[in-house]
């Protein structure tokens, strides 16, 4: 496979390119977060850029943006203001987001100038993080775990970041169909067989009424529309959600028995879960 690395402003090295001459675009670019008072991140992309994006793109061809879940909102809008189709949204689920809440019950104790109780110590960060901030401060702190006795102590201004939203978006058709288009130019579909999640030599539950007969109906059952679900072993249909954690981490509800948990943990005992 052939990789050429571009070094650039992305909107005049766009304008450089051939219209209709790429079959895909996946960007990651400014979410509009203001991170760290830089200016490249004051705002989203604005349709100007999308417009060369959709130019370069031949008919039919996706275009996956991250976002923030702040302002995905914004992107999704300029992206569509540009011409094109907005075919989805995929998001990505994580457990490694940072806290970024300021703490209020800190603040009214020292606007009322409240004692706090030194409960223990805390120590965080590292080389790599200070490396990357450029800021020793920012990789490594330690300091005082307090607790005060405000009707505020344990509130915040912000729930730590879980999850980023995927644009999923297309550049029209310039055929009447899209078999038509997809014989033309090579794009406007999906690879869905090529996407599926492998079932790593695990035998394809099978389905009673809709229901898999390895768990029980309150956290297996399934429309029996669904059943695409697996293909001739090939893996499961591929979903607009992915999922990233660890090995021992479980996705599971307060309505689940004990013995539904024990079910599932069974189930995956010695698997990574993947993309779903």
């Amino acid at each position: 496979m052939y990789m050429k690395i571009i070094n650039g402003d992305s909107l005049e090295v766009l304008k450089r390119a051939t219209a209709n001459s790429i079959d895909a675009v996946v960007t990651d670019p400014p979410y509009g977060l203001k991170f760290m008072g830089k200016k490249w991140d004051y705002d989203v992309p604005s349709s100007e850029l999308w417009v060369e994006v959709m130019r370069v793109l031949k008919p039919g061809g996706h275009l996956l943006s991250f976002a923030g879940s702040r302002t995905y909102h914004r992107m999704a809008v300029n992206i569509e203001d540009a011409g094109f189709e907005i075919r989805d949204q995929i998001m990505w689920v994580y457990g490694s987001g940072f806290p970024k809440s300021h703490n209020i019950g800190k603040s009214v104790d020292k606007l009322q100038g409240n004692e706090r109780e030194v409960t223990g110590e805390y120590k965080e960060g590292d080389r790599k993080t200070a490396s990357v901030l450029n800021n020793k401060q920012s990789g490594f702190s330690s300091g005082d775990i307090t607790k005060g006795s405000s009707p505020y102590e344990g509130w915040g201004t912000a729930l730590k970041p879980a999850h980023e939203p995927i644009v999923v978006a297309r550049k029209p058709l310039s055929e009447k169909t899209i078999a038509k288009n997809v014989l033309e130019w090579g794009t406007g579909g999906i690879n869905i067989d090529g996407c599926r999640v492998g079932l790593n030599g695990e035998k394809p539950p099978e389905r009673i009424g809709g229901v898999r007969s390895d768990v029980n109906t309150k956290i297996g059952q399934l429309d029996n529309k669904e059943r695409n679900f697996v293909n001739n072993g090939v893996g499961r249909f591929p979903a607009n959600f992915i999922w990233s954690c660890n090995e021992d981490e479980y996705v599971i509800k307060s309505s689940v028995s004990e013995e539904d948990i024990l079910k599932i943990k069974t189930y995956y005992e010695n698997k990574k879960p993947q993309v779903l």
